[in-house]
């Protein structure tokens, strides 16, 4: 994951969105898409057997079309494969992208820690 996480930082540059994925994902900020896409995404990974028609009409009614509904799958069993592999062969992440999970980590611990002083501040 850890690799996976410092891909999404890399990408969104949010280290507070990639604390939440990570630990609860249910606590990030997201739109409507991105709820539902996550929303099918834990469940073809936790339950495949159990993705039916509905969960991919759930991902088209907030806008995804069958590209895009194939796009998430396709990504989320990649992801799925090459955690296997990793793990399978005993890969462990490198130095470097442990530091940046370190060095993001904090940063989301700052901001969240903020939030809480600020909103004691309002009370």
């Amino acid at each position: 994951m850890v690799h996976h996480g410092e891909f999404l930082r890399s990408i969104t540059k949010d280290d507070l969105l990639v604390y939440h994925i990570q630990r609860d994902w249910t606590r990030a900020a997201l739109d409507p898409q991105e709820e539902a896409m996550l929303h099918f995404v834990v469940k073809l990974n936790d339950e495949p057997g159990k993705v039916e028609e509905k969960d991919t009409d759930a991902l088209r009614d907030v806008g995804f079309d069958d590209k895009g509904v194939l796009d998430i799958v396709l990504v989320t069993s990649m992801f799925n494969f090459m955690n296997r592999l990793a793990d399978g062969v005993g890969l462990k992440p490198d130095e470097k992208a442990v530091r940046a999970r370190q060095r993001g980590e904090a940063r989301a611990r700052e901001m969240l820690s903020g939030e809480v002083s600020a909103a004691a501040k309002v009370v």
